[in-house]
């Protein structure tokens, strides 16, 4: 072999093992970038991930925000509307029982009343007060339970009431009381109407 064949030679064996080398740097380097390319292209899918988490929670907690305040809304309307309603229920049996007064059942309850407290007296002296309106009432009422009936100085919208002094008892069958009574356990059930 010549000097110019060895030549021809090395510089082939040097070209092939350069050429073989910067080909194994070239996909060194191109393994390197795509490792770098899915690295980035993971830790950018987590980042949008954590953001749409993120706004989704913001998202949430406004709408839940913004519901509680709907709903605090709705149910001062409802309560409003529930008082309204039970202002006109109870201004209804107001008048129902304005009504009720002037009918011989009225005057059969008061008298029914007035012997059922007499008769829990027994012998302990009774006081009997009616409503300053049923003051008509009271001569015949005394004269048919042989006691005197006192016209009470507050009116309490009929009905009557008993004092026993000697079991310091009051019994109130006012229809002021049980109208307060019915009104402290009056519900209106919104959901039914």
């Amino acid at each position: 072999m010549t000097i110019e064949e060895k030549l021809q030679h090395f510089k082939e064996a040097c070209t092939a093992d350069a050429i073989a080398a910067a080909e194994k740097i070239l996909s060194d380097y191109k393994n390197a970038l795509e490792k770098d390319f899915l690295d980035y292209q993971n830790s950018e899918t987590r980042l949008a991930d954590m953001e749409v988490k993120t706004e989704t929670t913001r998202i949430d907690k406004e709408m839940n925000k913004e519901l509680a305040l709907e709903q605090i809304k709705l149910r001062m309307e409802l309560g409003k509307k529930a008082a309204e309603l039970k202002e006109k229920i109870f201004a209804q049996l107001e008048e129902r029982l304005a009504k009720y007064q002037e009918t011989p059942e009225y005057i059969a309850l008061i008298d029914s009343q007035i012997e059922r407290a007499l008769k829990f007296a027994g012998n302990d002296e009774v006081k009997i007060y009616i409503d300053p309106n049923d003051e008509s009432l009271a001569h015949d009422l005394s004269v048919k339970h042989n006691i005197d009936i006192a016209i009470s100085k507050y009116p309490f919208h009929g009905g009557m009431r008993a004092v026993i002094p000697a079991k310091n008892i009051l019994i109130d069958n006012s229809f002021e009381k049980k109208i307060s009574e019915a009104k402290e356990k009056f519900d209106v059930d919104m959901e039914v109407l």
